[in-house]
C-alpha cells in the first residue's frame, strides 16, 4: 500500500516510519502454531495478501522487533532502509525466518549491500536503541494499540489515523484529506457526529 502511494503521489507525499513493538517483553508471544492464529490468517490476513498479490505465508515462528527496529534505523543512516524494510517482511512473512535474532538480521542487511560487521555492532552496542525507544513513546503517546497503524497529516500529532488493514482507497482519501487541508475538518466532524457507546456488561 505503501509503495502504491508512492507511486501515485510521487514527492507530494513523504512516508515516515516509526518503531512499534506489538508484544515488548515480557509480553508472552504467540504460540506460531496456535489455532486461532491459524483461523485469523486463513480468514482475513491471506485473502487480503492474495487480493494485494503480496507473497505470505503464516511464520512458524513468533519473535521480539525491538532488534529488527535497531537494524532498520542503522540502514536509515546509510539510506537502504527501504530495501532492509522490504527484506525483513520477506524474511519473516514468507520465509518464517526468526527476525528478532542478530545472526538473521546481519544476514538481512548483507542481502541489502550493510556490511555485516557494521550491523552486529550496532546490534551488539545497542547503538539505535535510543531513537527506538523515542520512536516507541511517541507511539504510546499516540495511543498505537496495534498494527498497521498510519498518521496522516504534516503535524503528527493532528493528524488523521488509519488504523487497521484497510483498503487502498481509504488511505488514498485520507491523503487527499491532508493535501487539500481538509483533515482537521473531517476529524472535527466525526468527533461531532460521533455517538457515545455505552457499556453492555
Amino acid at each position: 500500500m505503501v509503495d502504491r502511494l508512492k507511486q501515485e503521489y510521487g514527492d507530494r507525499v513523504d512516508v515516515a516510519w516509526n518503531a512499534f513493538e506489538l508484544r515488548p517483553d515480557p509480553i508472552p508471544l504467540p504460540p506460531p502454531d496456535a489455532p486461532g492464529r491459524r483461523e485469523r490468517w486463513a480468514k482475513s490476513v491471506l485473502p487480503m495478501a492474495a487480493e494485494r498479490e503480496l507473497e505470505m505465508r503464516l511464520p512458524s515462528v513468533a519473535t521480539r522487533t525491538r532488534l529488527t527496529h535497531q537494524a532498520v534505523e542503522l540502514a536509515r543512516d546509510h539510506q537502504k532502509a527501504d530495501p532492509l524494510r522490504h527484506a525483513v517482511f520477506e524474511a519473516f512473512f514468507r520465509d518464517s525466518r526468526d527476525i528478532g535474532d542478530a545472526d538473521v538480521l546481519a544476514d538481512i542487511g548483507e542481502s541489502v549491500g550493510i556490511h555485516r560487521a557494521l550491523m552486529e555492532r550496532a546490534l551488539a552496542a545497542g547503538t539505535y536503541l535510543p531513537r527506538v525507544l523515542e520512536q516507541e513513546q511517541l507511539a504510546h503517546r499516540l495511543g498505537v494499540n496495534g498494527v498497521p497503524a498510519m498518521f496522516v497529516g504534516e503535524d503528527l500529532e493532528a493528524a488523521e489515523p488509519v488504523i487497521g488493514a484497510v483498503p487502498y482507497e481509504w488511505m488514498k482519501a485520507a491523503v487527499d484529506r491532508a493535501l487539500s487541508g481538509d483533515s482537521l475538518d473531517w476529524r472535527r466532524r466525526a468527533l461531532r457526529s460521533a455517538i457515545p457507546l455505552k457499556d453492555s456488561d
